[in-house]
Protein backbone atom coordinates (compact mmCIF):
# COMPACT_ATOMS: atom_id res chain seq x y z
CA UNK A 1 0.00 0.00 0.00
CA UNK A 2 1.33 3.46 -0.86
CA UNK A 3 2.12 5.74 2.07
CA UNK A 4 0.54 9.17 1.65
CA UNK A 5 1.62 12.13 3.75
CA UNK A 6 0.96 15.82 3.95
CA UNK A 7 4.02 18.00 3.39
CA UNK A 8 4.53 21.74 3.68
CA UNK A 9 7.29 24.26 3.08
CA UNK A 10 7.15 27.53 5.02
CA UNK A 11 9.18 30.43 3.71
CA UNK A 12 9.23 34.11 4.55
CA UNK A 13 6.87 34.91 1.66
CA UNK A 14 4.87 31.77 0.85
CA UNK A 15 3.63 28.57 2.46
CA UNK A 16 3.30 25.60 0.11
CA UNK A 17 1.39 22.43 0.96
CA UNK A 18 1.18 19.12 -0.86
CA UNK A 19 -0.08 15.57 -0.74
CA UNK A 20 2.88 13.28 -1.41
CA UNK A 21 3.32 9.58 -2.01
CA UNK A 22 6.22 9.19 0.37
CA UNK A 23 7.95 6.14 -1.11
CA UNK A 24 8.20 7.51 -4.65
CA UNK A 25 8.23 11.23 -3.91
CA UNK A 26 5.32 11.79 -6.29
CA UNK A 27 3.41 14.99 -5.57
CA UNK A 28 -0.28 14.25 -6.06
CA UNK A 29 -1.72 17.66 -5.24
CA UNK A 30 -0.38 21.03 -4.16
CA UNK A 31 -1.46 24.52 -3.15
CA UNK A 32 0.17 27.76 -2.02
CA UNK A 33 -0.72 30.83 0.05
CA UNK A 34 1.09 33.85 1.44
CA UNK A 35 2.87 33.23 4.75
CA UNK A 36 1.99 36.62 6.28
CA UNK A 37 4.49 35.89 9.04
CA UNK A 38 3.88 39.19 10.78
CA UNK A 39 0.33 38.05 11.60
CA UNK A 40 1.84 35.55 14.04
CA UNK A 41 2.43 31.81 14.24
CA UNK A 42 -1.12 31.04 15.43
CA UNK A 43 -2.63 32.65 12.33
CA UNK A 44 -0.13 30.87 10.09
CA UNK A 45 -0.93 27.53 11.73
CA UNK A 46 -4.65 28.10 11.20
CA UNK A 47 -4.18 28.98 7.54
CA UNK A 48 -1.79 26.11 6.85
CA UNK A 49 -4.18 23.67 8.52
CA UNK A 50 -6.97 24.92 6.29
CA UNK A 51 -4.78 24.51 3.22
CA UNK A 52 -4.03 20.92 4.17
CA UNK A 53 -7.73 20.21 4.68
CA UNK A 54 -8.53 21.57 1.22
CA UNK A 55 -5.95 19.26 -0.32
CA UNK A 56 -7.26 16.21 1.56
CA UNK A 57 -10.86 17.05 0.61
CA UNK A 58 -9.89 17.05 -3.06
CA UNK A 59 -8.11 13.68 -2.86
CA UNK A 60 -10.95 11.20 -2.64
CA UNK A 61 -10.08 7.85 -1.11
CA UNK A 62 -6.66 8.92 0.17
CA UNK A 63 -6.01 9.18 3.89
CA UNK A 64 -2.68 10.75 4.90
CA UNK A 65 -0.92 8.99 7.78
CA UNK A 66 1.41 11.81 8.86
CA UNK A 67 2.45 15.39 8.23
CA UNK A 68 5.85 16.96 7.70
CA UNK A 69 6.74 20.64 7.64
CA UNK A 70 9.90 22.15 6.21
CA UNK A 71 10.51 25.68 7.43
CA UNK A 72 12.91 28.55 7.36
CA UNK A 73 14.61 28.64 10.73
CA UNK A 74 16.57 28.35 12.87
CA UNK A 75 14.46 25.84 14.77
CA UNK A 76 14.87 22.80 17.01
CA UNK A 77 14.14 19.75 14.81
CA UNK A 78 13.04 17.66 17.80
CA UNK A 79 10.23 20.00 18.80
CA UNK A 80 9.77 22.34 15.86
CA UNK A 81 10.40 25.30 18.18
CA UNK A 82 11.77 28.40 16.45
CA UNK A 83 14.98 30.07 17.67
CA UNK A 84 15.07 33.74 16.67
CA UNK A 85 14.07 33.20 13.02
CA UNK A 86 15.05 36.43 11.22
CA UNK A 87 12.38 36.13 8.53
CA UNK A 88 9.51 34.96 10.74
CA UNK A 89 9.14 37.82 13.23
CA UNK A 90 7.49 36.98 16.53
CA UNK A 91 7.82 33.21 16.07
CA UNK A 92 10.74 32.78 18.48
CA UNK A 93 10.24 30.09 21.13
CA UNK A 94 6.97 29.00 19.50
CA UNK A 95 5.98 25.87 17.58
CA UNK A 96 2.97 24.99 15.45
CA UNK A 97 3.51 21.26 15.86
CA UNK A 98 0.91 20.39 18.59
CA UNK A 99 -1.85 22.58 17.15
CA UNK A 100 -1.28 21.31 13.61
CA UNK A 101 -1.23 17.68 14.75
CA UNK A 102 -4.47 18.16 16.70
CA UNK A 103 -6.20 19.75 13.74
CA UNK A 104 -5.08 17.17 11.20
CA UNK A 105 -5.41 14.17 13.46
CA UNK A 106 -2.00 12.77 12.44
CA UNK A 107 1.52 13.06 13.87
CA UNK A 108 3.43 16.08 12.58
CA UNK A 109 7.20 16.62 12.40
CA UNK A 110 8.89 19.97 11.67
CA UNK A 111 12.44 20.47 10.40
CA UNK A 112 14.74 23.07 8.89
CA UNK A 113 14.23 23.55 5.16
CA UNK A 114 17.83 23.13 4.01
CA UNK A 115 18.35 20.05 6.18
CA UNK A 116 15.24 18.41 4.79
CA UNK A 117 16.26 19.37 1.25
CA UNK A 118 19.57 17.57 1.83
CA UNK A 119 17.68 14.44 2.90
CA UNK A 120 15.49 14.68 -0.20
CA UNK A 121 18.57 14.83 -2.42
CA UNK A 122 19.82 11.55 -0.91
CA UNK A 123 16.44 9.87 -1.49
CA UNK A 124 15.05 11.35 -4.71
CA UNK A 125 17.75 13.54 -6.30
CA UNK A 126 20.58 12.87 -8.73
CA UNK A 127 22.71 11.77 -5.75
CA UNK A 128 20.16 9.31 -4.39
CA UNK A 129 21.86 6.83 -2.10
CA UNK A 130 24.54 9.30 -1.00
CA UNK A 131 25.41 9.10 2.69
CA UNK A 132 27.52 12.29 2.86
CA UNK A 133 26.07 15.32 1.13
CA UNK A 134 25.56 19.06 1.63
CA UNK A 135 22.65 21.05 0.22
CA UNK A 136 23.12 24.83 0.06
CA UNK A 137 20.34 27.28 -0.68
CA UNK A 138 21.62 30.37 -2.46
CA UNK A 139 18.66 32.70 -2.54
CA UNK A 140 17.70 35.85 -0.61
CA UNK A 141 19.97 34.37 2.07
CA UNK A 142 22.37 31.44 2.16
CA UNK A 143 22.03 28.36 4.34
CA UNK A 144 22.98 24.68 4.30
CA UNK A 145 21.68 21.27 5.20
CA UNK A 146 24.18 18.55 6.04
CA UNK A 147 23.86 14.76 5.80
CA UNK A 148 26.81 12.77 7.20
CA UNK A 149 26.84 9.01 7.47
CA UNK A 150 23.23 8.99 6.30
CA UNK A 151 22.06 11.17 9.18
CA UNK A 152 21.09 14.83 9.34
CA UNK A 153 23.58 17.03 11.17
CA UNK A 154 21.62 19.66 13.06
CA UNK A 155 23.87 20.63 15.96
CA UNK A 156 23.05 21.02 19.64
CA UNK A 157 19.93 23.08 19.12
CA UNK A 158 19.25 22.87 15.40
CA UNK A 159 21.61 25.68 14.38
CA UNK A 160 24.10 23.70 12.30
CA UNK A 161 24.48 24.53 8.62
CA UNK A 162 24.64 28.33 8.84
CA UNK A 163 27.25 28.42 6.09
CA UNK A 164 26.00 31.84 5.05
CA UNK A 165 27.67 33.28 8.13
CA UNK A 166 31.10 31.79 7.50
CA UNK A 167 33.56 34.66 7.00
CA UNK A 168 34.94 34.83 3.45
CA UNK A 169 35.83 38.55 3.31
CA UNK A 170 37.09 39.76 6.69
CA UNK A 171 35.92 43.30 7.33
CA UNK A 172 33.60 43.18 4.34
CA UNK A 173 29.89 43.79 3.95
CA UNK A 174 27.69 42.55 6.80
CA UNK A 175 24.59 40.40 6.43
CA UNK A 176 21.24 41.21 8.06
CA UNK A 177 22.33 39.41 11.22
CA UNK A 178 25.36 41.70 11.51
CA UNK A 179 28.09 39.21 10.55
CA UNK A 180 30.75 41.35 8.88
CA UNK A 181 32.33 39.76 5.81
CA UNK A 182 30.22 36.59 5.80
CA UNK A 183 29.25 34.65 2.67
CA UNK A 184 25.63 35.82 2.87
CA UNK A 185 26.76 39.43 3.03
CA UNK A 186 28.77 39.01 -0.19
CA UNK A 187 26.95 36.49 -2.39
CA UNK A 188 23.27 36.21 -1.46
CA UNK A 189 20.49 37.58 -3.62
CA UNK A 190 19.95 40.40 -1.14
CA UNK A 191 23.66 41.27 -1.15
CA UNK A 192 23.85 41.31 -4.95
CA UNK A 193 20.77 43.54 -5.16
CA UNK A 194 22.10 45.90 -2.50
CA UNK A 195 25.51 46.23 -4.15
CA UNK A 196 23.85 46.80 -7.53
CA UNK A 197 21.72 49.63 -6.14
CA UNK A 198 24.84 51.27 -4.73
CA UNK A 199 26.90 50.94 -7.90
CA UNK A 200 24.24 51.28 -10.59
CA UNK A 201 22.01 53.77 -8.82
CA UNK A 202 18.72 51.92 -9.17
CA UNK A 203 16.83 49.08 -7.50
CA UNK A 204 17.38 45.72 -9.18
CA UNK A 205 16.88 42.09 -8.23
CA UNK A 206 19.82 39.70 -8.34
CA UNK A 207 18.35 38.04 -11.44
CA UNK A 208 18.07 41.42 -13.17
CA UNK A 209 21.74 42.03 -12.37
CA UNK A 210 22.57 38.66 -13.97
CA UNK A 211 20.67 39.72 -17.10
CA UNK A 212 22.50 43.05 -17.34
CA UNK A 213 25.82 41.24 -16.94
CA UNK A 214 24.87 38.71 -19.61
CA UNK A 215 24.28 41.53 -22.10
CA UNK A 216 27.59 43.20 -21.39
CA UNK A 217 27.06 45.75 -18.64
CA UNK A 218 30.56 45.97 -17.15
CA UNK A 219 29.47 47.11 -13.69
CA UNK A 220 26.91 44.32 -13.42
CA UNK A 221 29.47 41.82 -14.65
CA UNK A 222 31.93 42.91 -11.97
CA UNK A 223 29.24 42.53 -9.28
CA UNK A 224 28.37 39.01 -10.43
CA UNK A 225 31.98 37.84 -10.72
CA UNK A 226 32.77 39.25 -7.28
CA UNK A 227 29.80 37.40 -5.76
CA UNK A 228 30.86 34.19 -7.52
CA UNK A 229 34.41 34.52 -6.22
CA UNK A 230 33.24 34.73 -2.61
CA UNK A 231 30.76 31.90 -3.21
CA UNK A 232 33.60 29.76 -4.55
CA UNK A 233 35.62 30.44 -1.41
CA UNK A 234 32.68 29.40 0.74
CA UNK A 235 32.05 26.22 -1.26
CA UNK A 236 35.74 25.29 -1.10
CA UNK A 237 35.58 25.66 2.67
CA UNK A 238 32.58 23.33 2.87
CA UNK A 239 34.41 20.74 0.78
CA UNK A 240 37.49 20.97 2.98
CA UNK A 241 35.52 20.73 6.23
CA UNK A 242 33.07 17.94 5.38
CA UNK A 243 34.44 16.09 2.30
CA UNK A 244 30.93 15.30 0.99
CA UNK A 245 30.14 13.25 -2.09
CA UNK A 246 28.67 16.44 -3.52
CA UNK A 247 27.53 19.94 -2.65
CA UNK A 248 24.11 20.52 -4.19
CA UNK A 249 23.02 24.11 -4.83
CA UNK A 250 19.39 25.22 -4.89
CA UNK A 251 17.48 28.47 -4.69
CA UNK A 252 16.74 31.28 -7.10
CA UNK A 253 20.24 32.77 -7.19
CA UNK A 254 21.78 29.34 -7.78
CA UNK A 255 19.41 28.77 -10.70
CA UNK A 256 20.32 32.18 -12.11
CA UNK A 257 24.03 31.38 -11.89
CA UNK A 258 23.47 27.99 -13.53
CA UNK A 259 22.00 29.59 -16.64
CA UNK A 260 25.06 31.59 -17.71
CA UNK A 261 27.70 31.54 -15.00
CA UNK A 262 28.10 27.91 -13.93
CA UNK A 263 31.62 27.45 -15.35
CA UNK A 264 32.68 30.51 -13.33
CA UNK A 265 31.20 29.00 -10.15
CA UNK A 266 33.19 25.80 -10.67
CA UNK A 267 36.38 27.73 -11.51
CA UNK A 268 36.05 29.90 -8.41
CA UNK A 269 35.49 26.86 -6.21
CA UNK A 270 38.48 25.08 -7.74
CA UNK A 271 40.61 28.18 -7.25
CA UNK A 272 40.20 27.93 -3.47
CA UNK A 273 39.71 24.17 -3.05
CA UNK A 274 42.22 21.62 -1.80
CA UNK A 275 44.40 19.89 -4.43
CA UNK A 276 42.33 16.72 -4.19
CA UNK A 277 39.54 18.56 -6.06
CA UNK A 278 41.73 19.69 -8.96
CA UNK A 279 39.78 19.21 -12.18
CA UNK A 280 36.80 17.60 -10.44
CA UNK A 281 34.76 19.91 -8.23
CA UNK A 282 31.67 18.07 -6.90
CA UNK A 283 29.34 21.07 -6.96
CA UNK A 284 26.02 20.50 -8.72
CA UNK A 285 22.65 22.17 -9.25
CA UNK A 286 19.68 20.39 -7.71
CA UNK A 287 17.49 18.37 -10.07
CA UNK A 288 14.55 18.60 -7.65
CA UNK A 289 14.01 22.32 -8.09
CA UNK A 290 11.84 24.08 -5.53
CA UNK A 291 10.38 20.73 -4.42
CA UNK A 292 13.55 19.66 -2.62
CA UNK A 293 12.50 20.87 0.82
CA UNK A 294 8.88 19.83 0.23
CA UNK A 295 9.97 16.27 -0.51
CA UNK A 296 12.28 16.44 2.49
CA UNK A 297 9.25 17.27 4.62
CA UNK A 298 7.60 14.08 3.35
CA UNK A 299 10.65 12.08 4.42
CA UNK A 300 10.62 13.80 7.82
CA UNK A 301 6.94 12.92 8.23
CA UNK A 302 7.43 9.20 7.67
CA UNK A 303 10.62 8.71 9.68
CA UNK A 304 11.09 9.09 13.39
CA UNK A 305 13.16 12.24 13.70
CA UNK A 306 15.56 10.58 16.10
CA UNK A 307 16.46 8.00 13.45
CA UNK A 308 17.58 10.73 11.07
CA UNK A 309 19.48 12.89 13.55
Amino acid sequence: MPTHVLAADIGATHMRAALVEADSGQVLARAQILTRAADGIEAATERLGGLFEEIVAGAEGITPVAGGVSSAGPLDPRTGTYRYPPNLPGWHDRTMRPALADRLGVPVEIGHDATLAALAETRFGARRGASDLVYITVSTGIGAGIVAGGRAVTGRGGGAGEVGHVIVNPGGRACGAGCSGCLEGQSSGLAIATIAEERLGRALSALEVFTLAKFGDQTAMAIVLEAIDYLGAGLAGVLALLDPEAVILGGGVARGLAEDWWPEVLKATGRYALPRYEGVVPVELTTLGDDASLLGAAIWATSAADSLL
